[in-house]
This record gives structure tokens, sequence and C-alpha cells, in this order.
């Protein structure tokens, strides 16, 4: 006997088959793809499946790629714990079959089925059944179920038709509202990230950088616990800056191997994991979680990585509002290389600030004293270099997460601009990270263009600022020097920088090499256009603290007379005043050293 509500319901199924199928489904097409909230969609495609086939009950499954199975998602006229909870295996029961084979089932008393689906039918308490796949793109990704309980006007062939119809426009609404869920996660995640960097480079203090970064990480996952694990390259061990349970700040005295824990595992591959299940992975190091304290059930670890080197590790433990999934993998993965990049501007900064620090207690490192007044020289540009990027991806990522009406190929341009910008700033600091490091003293063999090159780049701001315009003349290829290369570099910086200020309004350097093959030298010339050195003073400018300039140390000629002599080479010096100076490099080639 046919229920109330199966009577109203095959009420307005006639109702609407005298309207007009095609008419109604075009305001379905209309009402459904415009719709773009989930959870409303979800009830739209239920009402309307209700109402154009005069179905009893009405559900929709999506498709669990990972678990492969069929989840019902929503569902009308079935129990409402079934939602989210009830789910069906590919080739099981009715869903799974369609889900299987791709095709429509329709399924009434006087139509043959096979045994299987007949018991499927009896243990739902169904007479008549449709079933149709939702495709994108060739793609199923779930399907949609009517049923009828009472024998009472079952499906036929025209319902089936126009559910296939309609399973079509579901499945586009579907996906155009999961491409909107995912336009707006990402923005949200850009937004995050946005925030990260703003925090993280707000201070260059190393301790402050950590705290501030796994604060803002725990925060923007949501974890119940997080660490921060750097590698100590003198022991080779993972240590634990720092680690945070809630807002508690914790610290254990506990180091890891590299390989050793998931950590450990993460440092040694250089890859990400996601670990759901701790119990069942032989990698979790259970020790760790109770020092801890913790009841660790799963683990999102990501390698902190600077120009492919890993330096350490990431780790959050627990997610508090669910699981962690394959979007907080990518999300922190995008973090961690926003802290890196943090971690080593503030390790830069903390070693210049140490190297400066030891500089003050031993005039006798004049090398390393002069690396520092050139860097004095250089801070303006430097910080002018670096303003101009990070302008560039601020601007680029208000773009992409305030103006919702941007196109996703503008969206990828404004990501694209951003993602070059760090990386130039990446790569500017460590150019500054490879000159200002002590050096280790030990002779290399020196590609001369490719030094000077370094070195041009590096005070590249300050010649611009200076209005000087550099020209580079080569007269052939040049065999290599041996020496150290770093302060053959400062050799050149202090002669370029010297230029630069004999030029106060602007001018011309050219920068020349030759290769002179009867002396087995090398010489590098460098020529301003400046004031000049009066002849007077041409035989005291490589003593050490002579100077004519107010604000100078007097150490750069004569630090960098010392290096060319140690190096085996000479520097010669030819000036009029007025017209400007040639400092001349002459360095034995290796050839000639062998």
């Amino acid at each position: 006997m046919a229920t109330e509500g199966s009577s109203v319901r095959e009420t307005q199924h006639r109702q609407t088959n005298d309207l007009g199928p095609l008419l109604s489904l075009a305001q379905v097409s209309e009402t459904l793809l415009s719709e773009v909230e989930i959870a409303r969609l979800y009830e739209l495609i239920l009402e309307v499946i209700g109402r154009e086939t005069g179905a009893d009950m009405v559900s929709l499954m999506l498709l669990n790629e990972r678990t492969q199975e069929l989840c019902v998602e929503a569902a009308l006229g079935l129990p409402a714990e079934l939602v989210g909870a009830a789910t069906v295996k590919v080739g099981e029961r009715i869903a799974g079959r369609v889900l299987e084979q791709g095709k429509p089932l329709l399924l009434t008393d006087r139509r043959p089925a096979d045994r299987t689906i007949r018991e499927a039918m009896r243990r739902e308490e169904l007479s008549s059944a449709l079933c149709v796949p939702l495709k994108i793109k060739g793609r199923v990704i779930g399907v949609l179920n009517a049923g009828k309980t009472g024998p009472e006007s079952p499906f036929d062939d025209r319902d089936l038709e126009l559910l296939s119809i309609l399973a079509g426009q579901v499945a586009i609404a579907i996906e155009n509202s999961h491409v909107h869920e995912a336009t707006r996660h990402r923005t949200k995640q850009l937004a995050a990230l946005n925030e990260l960097g703003r925090v993280v480079i707000s201070t260059l203090d190393l301790d402050e950088v950590l705290r501030l970064a796994m604060h803002s990480i725990n925060e923007i996952i949501k974890a119940e616990a997080g660490s921060l694990l750097l590698l100590d390259e003198t022991t080779s061990e993972l240590v634990f800056r720092i680690s945070l349970h809630g807002d508690s700040q914790q610290r254990a005295p506990l180091t890891l191997q590299v390989g050793q824990g998931i950590a450990g595992w993460v440092v040694k591959e250089g890859e990400a994991l996601l670990v759901r299940d701790v119990s069942t992975d032989p990698r979790h190091y259970r020790q760790a979680s109770k020092m801890f304290g913790l009841e660790c059930r799963s683990i999102l670890c990501v390698p902190l990585v600077i120009k492919d080197h890993v330096i350490g590790a990431i780790e959050l433990v627990n997610k508090l509002d669910g699981d962690f999934t394959d979007e907080d993998l990518e999300l922190l993965n995008s973090m961690a290389a926003t802290v890196a990049v943090a971690l080593e501007n503030a390790r830069l900064y903390t070693e210049l600030a140490e190297f400066t620090r030891e500089l003050e207690k031993s005039q006798a490192q004049l090398v390393k004293a002069e690396k520092l007044a050139a860097t004095g020289k250089l801070a303006a540009s430097l910080a002018h270099e670096i303003n101009n990027p990070l302008q560039a991806i601020q601007n680029s990522l208000h773009l992409v997460t305030q103006r919702r009406s941007l196109d996703d190929s503008k969206r990828q341009m404004y990501l694209s601009m951003a993602q070059e910008e760090v990386q130039r700033l990446i790569d500017m600091v460590q150019r500054m990270l490879d000159f200002y490091r002590p050096s280790t003293e030990s002779q290399e063999t020196v590609d001369i263009q490719e030094a000077l090159d370094d070195v041009l780049t590096l005070v590249g701001k300050r010649i611009q600022h200076g209005n000087v315009v550099v020209h580079r003349d080569a007269t052939g290829p040049l065999p290599p020097a041996l020496g150290v290369a770093n302060q053959l570099k400062q050799v050149f910086l202090n002669i370029i920088i010297n230029a630069v200020e004999a030029m106060p309004t602007g001018g011309d350097l050219y920068v020349g090499t030759a290769w002179e093959e009867q002396r087995g030298e090398l010489s590098i010339s460098f020529t301003d256009t400046g004031e000049g050195i009066p002849r007077s003073d041409l035989g005291s400018i490589f003593d050490p603290f002579y100077t004519s300039k107010p604000k100078g140390t007097g150490l750069g000629l004569s630090v960098s007379h010392g290096i060319i002599e140690r190096h085996g080479g000479r520097i010669e010096v030819k000036s009029e005043v007025g017209r400007g100076s040639t400092f001349t490099v002459h360095l034995p080639s290796q050839s000639r050293r062998v």
C-alpha cells in the first residue's frame, strides 16, 4: 500500500510530466548550476530528484578515491545516521555495481536481475529502484539512487532517462561546487602563507623566528602539538629546537639521528610524510612521544630545505578537528619553505652579528674587518634591493587574496610572480652568505670571470645608486687561477667600491681582463673616470690606516695588497687628478704555478 508521502510525490511527478519534462529540466539545470554552496546544492539535488521521479527515498553517494568506497553524502527518506557513515565498496550492492560498470540501472519486479541484485532489493525493501552514475569527463565520481517501496507506479524507462539527464547536470554542479570550494580553500591557504611570511620576517632573532613560526603553524593547521627540529652539522644529529603543546613551550633533552623516527626519515629522504596511524608505522619513535607526554595518533612531517640542502624538519602531531589531509601536507610544505628562508636569514644575521663581535675583539683579523666595512657601504643598496621583491610579493598576494573576481589564469600568474620574487630573495641572501662566510683559507681553482660576475652582482645596487655605468671588456678566454675565491672577491669588491666613491656624481667604470701568456699572468683592470689620486699620495695608498676619506678605515687597499701578495701577484696603480685611476691586479695562472 502506498504511503501518503508516496502519493503526494507521484502526484507531483505526474504534474511535472504534464507540464513537459524539457521545461522542468531547463529550470532544474539553471537552479543547480547557479548554486555553489555544497550543503544547499545537495539539498536541491534531493528535492529535484524526489519531485521529478516520485521516489520515496533518494540518496547521493560520492566516491572516496583513497578508499575506493561510495559514501552517502546526502539522503531523503533514509535514517539520518546513514549520512556520512554508510559506505559501499566497488562492485557491491546496486550502487557498487553501477559505479563499477559506469552504466545506469532500472530495477522493478517485472524486470529480470541476477540473484545478488534481487537480494539487495529485498534487503532494502524496494519494489523499484533507479541508480545512475555521476560522470565528469568520463570519470565516475559517484551515483544517484532513487527507490520506491510500494508496488504501485514503479519506475519506468522514462524515469531512468530523466534521472540520467539530471545526473549529468548534478555532476557538473558538484564539480563546479568543488572547484569553488577548492578556490576558496586555496585563497585561505595563501592568506595563511602571507600571514606566516609577515610574522617570521618581523624579526631576525633565531629563537624568536622559531617560536613565531611554530605558533602560527599550529594555529593554522590546528595541531595538538608541533616541533621544529634543526640539523646540527657538527654532530649530524637532529635537535628539537622548539616544541609546543598547545600554547605551552616544552623542552626535552632529546636528539635524533638522521633516519631515526618520522622526522629523521623525512630529513634523510628529503620527502614530506603523512602518517595517519602511527601504531602501524615502524618508523615512529615512541620514546619521543613519552618524553613530551603525548598520546600520538597521527603525524605530519615536512623537511626544511634551503638550496636543495635539508636543514631540519617541522613535525605536527594529532590534528584537533579531524584527521590530517593531503591538503594539510601541501600547506605545511609551503609554510616550511617560508620558514626555511626566514631561518636562513636569521641564521645569516646571527652569524654576521657574531662575526662582528669577534672582529671587535681582535684587530689582527683585518681581512674580516674590511668585509664588515664593505657591508656597511652596501647596506642601503642591499636594503633597497631586498625591499623591491618584498613589495612585489606583497602586491601579488594582495591581488590573489582580495580580488575574488580574478580568473584562474591571472591568479596563477600572480602566484608565479610571487614565487619568482621569493627565489630572487633566496638567491640574494645566498650570495651574501657565500661572500661573507669566514673562509677556510684552502686554495682552489678560481674562475676569475665568474668571481667578477659575483662581485658586480653583489654591488650592483651600489653602482646603480652612484650613477655609474660598468663596461666589461675581455680579450679572450682566461685560464683558471689558483687561490682563495672569497679573498679575491674581496679585493675586487674593495677596488670597485673605491672607484664608485671616487665618482660622487657618477661616471664610467671599465673592467677588463686579459691573459698575458708570455708572463703566465692574468690581469684584471679597473679604470674609473673619477677624481684621481695626487702623485704625492700614490706611494702611501697601500699603507695600513692611510685614507683621504673622512669616514674611511684605511684598511681596504692595505688588506687587498696583502691578499694579492699572498697569492703570488701584485697590484699596479696609475692615476691622474681630474681624469681618473686604473688599478690592475696581476695574478699567476694555475698552469704557471704547476
